[in-house]
C-alpha cells in the first residue's frame, strides 16, 4: 500500500525544509503524534542497556534515555547542530552527520534505535542498515508508521510525510528479519491519542552479535555478557 505522492513539486520542497527546524519537528510530534515517549519507555522497560546508537536521531530527543554512551546519526546538518548544542555539557553523547546506510562506526552498543525512520529508507538502504546494526549491537528497537487507510486524516498525513516507503507490518518484519540477521523478541502496535497515527514497535535480538559475543567469551573467560 502506497501513500507517497510526487514530492518534488509544489509546496513539498518547502515543507521538507520547514521540518529541518527542531521547533517545527517537535511541535508536529506533540500535536499530531503524541504519546510516543511513553510508549517507547513502556515497550523497552525491563531491557538491560546502557549504550545506544540512534539512527536518524533528529533533534536528539531520545538521547535522554541512554544511561551510558550515546551516538546519534542523522543526515540533517541542522539537526546535528541542534544536538551538539543541546548536549554540549555531556561528553558521553556524540553526534555524527552521515548517511546511516553507508556508515561504519567500528564500535559496539547495547541497543540500536530506528524511530520513525524505516519508512524513509528503501529496501536496499534498510538492508544495509540492518547488516551493520546486526554486527554492532545486541538489540535493535524499531518504531515505524502502520498504514491507517480508513482514516481520511491519516491518509492525508501519510501522503504528506517526507518518507516514501510506508509499509504494512508484515513487510516491515520481513525486511527486518531478512537474511536471518535478527530474531523478533517482542512486537506490538498502538494508536496515538488522536488516532491520526498508528505505529508498529519491534524489539529484535541480533543473531550475529550474540554469536560473536559467545565466541569472544570462550576466548576470554573474564568477559561478561548481559542477555535479556
Amino acid at each position: 500500500m502506497s501513500f507517497s505522492v510526487d514530492k518534488s513539486r509544489g509546496l513539498y520542497p518547502y515543507i521538507d525544509r520547514l521540518f529541518e527546524s527542531a521547533f517545527v519537528f517537535n511541535a508536529n510530534q506533540f500535536l499530531l503524534d503524541g504519546g510516543k515517549t511513553r510508549q517507547i519507555k513502556r515497550f523497552l522497560s525491563g531491557l538491560e542497556f546502557d549504550s545506544i546508537v540512534d539512527i536518524g536521531c533528529g533533534p536528539g530527543n531520545w538521547a535522554k534515555i541512554a544511561r551510558g554512551q550515546y551516538v546519534g546519526i542523522d543526515t540533517s546538518p541542522s539537526f546535528i547542530k541542534t544536538c551538539i548544542k543541546r548536549y554540549s555539557g555531556d561528553p558521553r553523547k556524540r553526534f555524527i552527520q552521515a548517511d546511516a546506510a553507508g556508515i561504519t562506526l567500528g564500535q559496539t552498543f547495547d541497543l540500536a534505535m530506528l524511530i520513525s525512520v524505516l519508512h524513509h529508507l528503501s529496501d536496499n538502504e534498510a538492508s544495509r542498515v540492518c547488516h551493520w546494526v546486526a554486527l554492532s549491537t545486541k538489540y535493535f528497537f524499531v518504531l515505524d508508521l502502520y498504514p491507517n487507510p480508513r482514516n481520511p486524516v491519516s491518509r492525508f498525513l501519510y501522503a504528506m510525510d517526507r518518507g516514501n516507503f510506508i509499509r504494512e507490518p508484515r513487510e516491515q518484519e520481513r525486511l527486518l528479519t531478512k537474511d536471518n540477521l535478527f530474531r523478533v523478541i517482542r512486537k506490538e502496535d498502538y494508536y496515538c491519542p488522536n488516532r491520526f497515527h498508528r505505529h508498529t514497535l519491534y524489539l529484535l535480538e541480533s543473531r550475529s552479535f550474540h554469536t560473536q559475543a559467545c565466541q569472544s567469551a570462550d576466548q576470554d573467560h573474564s568477559h561478561v555478557i548481559h542477555v535479556l
